[in-house]
């Protein structure tokens, strides 16, 4: 009997993904700020599409701990500001336990593809560093982060990590520390031990890091509003949606759900911690 070929992906699943990483890359690009409305209706409308294939990539989105659903309400960016001090040392302290695991396990399953990837990575977070060009920075380091969680080959640490990863990202939008602890020079000792295959190197300069990130968290009067949380007012929590939604677009692709375009993959920007 002939092997079975794999299924070829629906229209609506695929759709759904395209939809998903163009508001994935819309939140992480800091394009559409924390706290802010996702109106279902605007962004098929602008999209093209049903409103279906929003929804569902907006509860992957929520999965990922980049949207919260509301009912009734809707969806929103979570924003975490200095008033939530104690949910985002939380979120870092649960990262201290998992991210030096992740890290062992690196240095010890990757390959020199993935290896690649992550001294390109490492390039461009110095590069942006030099330039003092923060968002650059920011991406580099979540793409540093993705790949080095990737590394470790454990599909369940990758699904409990992504979550935590991405509500610091959002959390870092919103404050500053006033005196931060260094981080690219922790990520090329990180690195080198990886390549080295030194997964208690790794381990350990993992765990000295986000311990270094956690004191100054703790530190009394370092953590400030960040310039565009000020911009944004503050504490003001929701926000209601940007025009920004409405200007969405999608590229040239494969068509479904009822023959709109379905939108092209996007980008994924960094967290900033």
């Amino acid at each position: 009997m002939p092997p079975r070929r794999p299924a070829r992906p629906s229209v609506a699943s695929t759709l759904e993904k395209r939809v998903f990483d163009l508001l994935n890359a819309e939140i992480l690009g800091l394009r559409l700020g924390p706290g802010e409305h996702i109106v279902t209706e605007a962004v098929a409308e602008a999209l093209g599409v049903s409103r279906l294939p929003v929804r569902e990539a907006l509860r992957s989105l929520a999965g990922r701990g980049l949207v919260e659903l509301h009912a009734h309400r809707g969806a929103f960016i979570p924003r975490l500001g200095p008033e939530d001090l104690d949910q985002i040392v939380e979120t870092v302290e649960a990262r201290a336990r998992l991210e030096p695991w992740a890290a062992e396990r690196a240095a010890a399953f990757h390959d020199a593809e993935q290896l690649a990837a992550l001294d390109r990575a490492l390039a461009q977070g110095f590069d942006a560093l030099e330039r003092r060009a923060r968002p650059d920075a920011n991406r580099a380091h979540r793409e540093f982060l993705r790949v080095l969680t990737l590394m470790s080959g454990h599909a369940t640490l990758i699904e409990v990590l992504e979550p935590l990863q991405y509500r610091t990202m959002l959390a870092f939008v919103s404050i500053v520390m006033t005196t931060e602890p260094e981080g690219w020079a922790s990520h090329r000792v990180l690195r080198d031990a990886v390549a080295d295959r030194d997964g208690a190197a790794a381990s350990a300069e993992m765990s000295r890091h986000l311990a270094e990130v956690l004191d100054a968290l703790r530190l009394p009067g370092n953590v400030v509003p960040s310039a565009m949380d000020r911009a944004a007012g503050g504490r003001g929590g929701r926000r209601p949606a940007s025009n920004r939604l409405r200007a969405l677009r999608l590229d040239e692709g494969e068509t479904g759900d009822a023959g709109a375009a379905a939108p092209g993959p996007g980008s994924v920007p960094a967290a900033d911690r």
